[in-house]
């Protein structure tokens, strides 16, 4: 355990210029800022999980951020939905992985989406290319605990199969590491979020950090949701000035019930980095 604490210590040392809580453990999560788009990396004793890699813009953060953490395999790549800011930067990951003895992927999980549905731009294609160059296919998402060492991530895949959204057929997953949990929404709006509540799928999930939804969109982050998972801490992927608005005050309003100012903001915080030692969680921003 003292060789994975020094090596979080030192990642964050260099990432931030900051020192970290020498207790920092067993599990952290790096909340990348790629700007207006989704990131996050899980970091355990033994592996390591990219979930989202932003827009095609944000490929080289993502690569930076994984070899300055000295990730030589990722054990899980979860491309929660099929929009571009959320895939857009996986090529230049997949690709680098393919062509590179510094980078190997193991797995590459993704949400089920009608045939129908199915994108036919040029990000996806390239994600595809990606993909195939690895030797790799595409797992569907289902209903599964994967052992991450020091951490367990649960995949909840979307209960629906008839959405009008891409967001709303977005992976989720809950990580938990001892006393401590994260829960990871993707895009995920009302409609998936109240048939997740409705599936029960939300009944055992108690999150101590959330991965705001959509990017703190009002359509996000309902009331309903946000009693279940009941979060103490927020994390809000979101391009400073974006010409979204996000996050909106509606949903910033009903995080704060839950979480007061613990809210963090990509925008606003840089790079976001949680740790838990198993019982305690340290909060390191890049800003």
């Amino acid at each position: 355990m003292e060789g994975i604490e020094q090596y979080i210590d030192d990642a964050l040392d260099d990432t931030f210029g900051l020192e970290s809580d020498s207790t920092v453990g067993s599990c952290s999560v790096y909340y990348l800022d790629v700007g207006q788009g989704d990131s996050a990396l899980i970091l355990t004793d033994s592996a390591a999980v990219l979930i989202d890699a932003g827009e095609a813009s944000a490929g080289d953060t993502v690569l930076s951020a994984l070899q300055e953490h000295g990730v030589k395999t990722l054990d899980y790549v979860i491309a929660t939905h099929p929009h571009a800011d959320h895939i857009g930067g996986m090529p230049a990951v997949l690709q680098y992985a393919a062509s590179s003895d510094d980078l190997t992927i193991q797995e590459i999980i993704v949400p089920e989406v009608p045939d129908s549905q199915i994108p036919t731009t040029r990000t996806y294609e390239k994600f595809l290319d990606g993909v195939e160059a690895n030797g790799l296919s595409l797992t569907p998402a289902e209903s599964q605990t994967l052992d991450l060492g020091s951490a367990a991530l649960e995949i909840i895949p979307s209960p629906g199969d008839d959405y009008s959204s891409l967001n709303d057929y977005s992976v989720c997953a809950y990580l938990t590491c001892g006393e401590n949990g994260f829960f990871f929404t993707g895009d995920a709006s009302k409609p998936e979020e109240k048939d997740l509540l409705s599936a029960g799928a939300l009944d055992h999930v108690k999150a101590d950090v959330l991965k705001v939804g959509h990017h703190g969109s009002r359509e996000s982050s309902t009331d309903d949701f946000l009693y279940a998972i009941s979060p103490k801490y927020a994390v809000i992927s979101c391009g400073y000035d974006n010409t979204y608005g996000h996050p909106h005050s509606e949903a910033v309003a009903r995080l704060s019930k839950f979480c007061g100012n613990q809210i963090y903001r990509t925008d606003e915080n840089g790079t976001v980095c949680i740790s838990s030692d198993g019982a305690k969680l340290t909060v390191t921003t890049e800003k």
